[in-house]
């Protein structure tokens, strides 16, 4: 799954209107006294080609303004950019010692690239040219002469060797290069799908090879690859590229990559190919290989509904007859293997269904719910994960009475579309999760711990990421899971420890660089800047992570979760609310999220009446409090600040609220008021 990324759009569109197509753009490259070059390495270079020395941070800078939906910064967005793991104060100093550089450095060279104000700092698009502005350029061009100009820009691994520090940055740069690989991935293969049988494919082939020298560990440029030199030699110096890049691929995480580990991605790409694998030849003694099992189509099980009173039974018999008709079509898919619909109909009624599921080994589920508005019937189905609970995919159809014949046939069509080209999507990222059975075995076991919100589960969590960590070092994943750890250990302690902030932001930039379009890397990282304060990269990171996964009831919980502290209840609410749709059966901290919305809202029953669907509520017992005293039950208020108290004998009221991220100041007194008028 590729994230669709926002940033860049801005400077695409200032290209776009001043005009420059591709030809006009070249031509300027060679008037234009300065360039910057971002591809390979990160330099200036003048109009004879000569590198012109300027200070790296700044060029770091102009990078970063380019991406960015404005062209300035504050010195402080500027600061925190570039020195993310350390105080303010210090990143200030250190970005007012690099303007003053730059500065010198632009007035040595008589051109002004940084546009330096006393609390901002912008760019001047006049006084230079970037490859990244060919790179929009060509976008605008038939695809074969897209890649004859992305050709002219060399080398296409953006900002290949420069470092950056800290999560923002760390994350900023990763969404740059998905963002440029897939957008020449996508060149590529419409340009392939264009090209006639007589054409030259020289150009094809050179930006295949090109896009795989930049990503060879990415399984859709592999794929790309096998296609553009099917039999041809030319695989063999893909094999040696893939060979020496590997070091620096793996240089991105904090581990380096174990032989077997190696061999299998090997053996993909070989496999691939149809050419026989090979062993790397090592001088200590080679381990020996077991290629997995191969794993037959996934099994998926259509459930009908089963969730409306008899009064409705003719409708429930209709949808399962719907159900029926859409397991016959997608019986014709090779990628999938089709559970009967009466083996369906009886795990849909089964009350252990996980412990069903998991003996037949059933990989999806299309589970659905009929609603009756007391006007028409809908039918809201979901396409469900099996292994993690993860909602693939979730649409709601209309099933009015006057129109459903004439629609049946359309919304099977539309469901076995849908739903095949999903799990086709989601059985090739699964590979990922399953090329080690024991590591995603204890990464499963990881995920059912934590959804309890208890200490001892959040912990016994830990020791099942770790243990999936000791049987596959780099799974993404897995170190995602260690990061919300100690996310839901900061939540449930209650202590306002930074260190257990800092492992979450530490722990979420090794996810991200071990599987940059996994959700779950992002989704921990914006948790650790919610609870340092820093709302705006909170919510930047969670719509990041809602792009790339937009079914995940848990990145939207999270991310509605931001939205209240933030300020903003209302938009949290409808959120929440969403996920709450997309997983029926919530965990407790979807309800504790809306309770706190609602609380804001100053909607104290209806988050009273969230609070009470938590199957433990006692983690939200100060909130409870405080709804009840709002809301005028001083009594109940009372008897829920004496539980707080033998939890947490010192709960002092500031110290807490400085503890707990608040935007404004309106939000915070009215939290306060709360816990005040409880009895804390």
């Amino acid at each position: 799954m590729t994230p669709v990324i926002t940033q860049g759009v801005g400077d695409r569109e200032r290209y776009r209107n001043r005009g420059c197509d591709t030809g006009t753009l070249l031509m300027q490259w060679g008037r234009m006294d300065f360039r910057l070059l971002t591809f390979g390495d990160l330099r200036l270079v003048d109009g004879t080609g000569s590198i012109v020395p300027f200070p790296e941070k700044g060029l770091l800078s102009i990078c970063f303004l380019l991406t960015s939906p404005s062209p300035q910064k504050t010195r402080a967005e500027l600061a925190e950019f570039l020195w993310g793991d350390i105080p303010l104060d210090k990143a200030l100093a250190n970005l007012r010692q690099t303007l003053s550089r730059v500065k010198n450095r632009q007035d040595e060279l008589g051109v002004a690239l940084l546009l330096i104000e006393q609390a901002t700092v912008s760019i001047n698009v006049q006084a230079f040219t970037t490859d990244l502005a060919l790179l929009n350029a060509v976008s605008q061009t038939n695809p074969h002469t897209a890649l004859d100009g992305l050709l002219q820009l060399g080398r296409w691994d953006f900002l290949a060797r420069t470092e950056v520090i800290g999560g923002q940055a760390r994350m900023w740069l990763h969404a740059q290069r998905d963002r440029i690989k897939t957008q020449i991935l996508t060149t590529l293969r419409d340009a392939i799908a264009a090209i006639s049988e007589d054409a030259d494919a020289t150009i094809i082939k050179e930006a295949a090879l090109r896009l795989f020298e930049a990503h060879p560990e990415d399984e859709a440029v592999y794929q790309l690859l096998s296609e553009t030199y099917a039999g041809e030699p030319q695989l063999e110096s893909a094999r040696h590229i893939f060979e020496s890049r590997r070091k620096y691929k793996w240089g991105e995480l904090p581990v380096a990559p174990d032989p077997q580990t190696l061999s299998v991605a090997r053996r993909l790409f070989e496999r691939q190919r149809s050419v026989a694998p090979q062993l790397r030849q090592e001088a200590s003694p080679q381990l020996e290989i077991v290629p997995p099992a191969p794993r037959g189509p996934p099994k998926l099980a259509l459930l009908p509904p089963v969730n409306l009173a008899l009064g409705h039974q003719a409708a429930v018999v209709l949808a399962s007859a719907l159900m029926e008709d859409i397991t016959v079509g997608l019986c014709v898919l090779k990628t999938v293997t089709m559970v009967a619909p009466y083996t369906a109909e009886k795990i849909a009624l089964d009350s252990d269904r996980i412990a069903t599921l998991e003996r037949y080994g059933i990989s999806y589920i299309l589970d659905t719910k009929l609603s009756f508005d007391g006007d028409a019937y809908g039918l809201f189905a979901q396409l469900i994960y099996v292994g993690n609970d993860e909602v693939v995919w979730a649409e709601r159809f209309s099933m009015d009475a006057h129109t459903l014949p004439r629609q049946h046939r359309e919304i099977a069509q539309r469901i076995v579309a849908t739903a095949a080209s999903h799990i086709e999507r989601n059985e090739f990222s699964r590979d990922y999760f399953e090329r080690n059975p024991e590591a995603y075995h204890q990464y499963l076991l990881g995920q059912r711990y934590l959804k309890n919100l208890g200490l001892p589960d959040i912990r016994r969590a830990r020791k099942a990421f770790q243990a999936a960590l000791k049987e596959n070092p780099y799974f993404s994943p897995a170190l995602s899971g260690i990061a919300r750890t100690y996310h839901m250990e900061w939540l449930v302690t209650a202590r306002g420890d930074s260190q257990l902030l800092k492992q979450v932001e530490e722990e979420a930039g090794k996810a991200i660089a071990a599987g940059q379009d996994l959700a779950a890397g992002y989704r921990e990282f914006a948790a650790a800047k919610l609870y340092q304060n820093d709302f705006d990269e909170s919510l930047k990171a969670f719509d990041l992570a809602e792009t790339i996964s937009p079914h995940h009831a848990d990145v939207i919980a999270d991310y509605a979760n931001t939205l209240v502290h933030a300020s903003q209840p209302a938009e949290g609410l409808n959120k929440i609310e969403s996920a709450i749709k997309l997983n029926p059966l919530s965990p407790d901290l979807y309800f504790w999220t809306a309770a706190g919305a609602s609380y804001h809202l100053e909607q104290y029953e209806d988050a009273m009446n969230y609070i009470d669907r938590m199957a433990d509520p006692a983690p939200a017992a100060r909130l409870a409090a405080a709804t009840a005293a709002m809301a005028g039950d001083t009594r109940k208020a009372r008897a829920l600040v004496r539980k707080v108290k033998e939890t947490y004998p010192d709960f002092e009221i500031d110290t807490w609220l400085s503890i707990v991220p608040i935007r404004e100041q309106w939000q915070r007194d009215h939290y306060r008021e709360g816990l005040r008028r409880a009895g804390f």
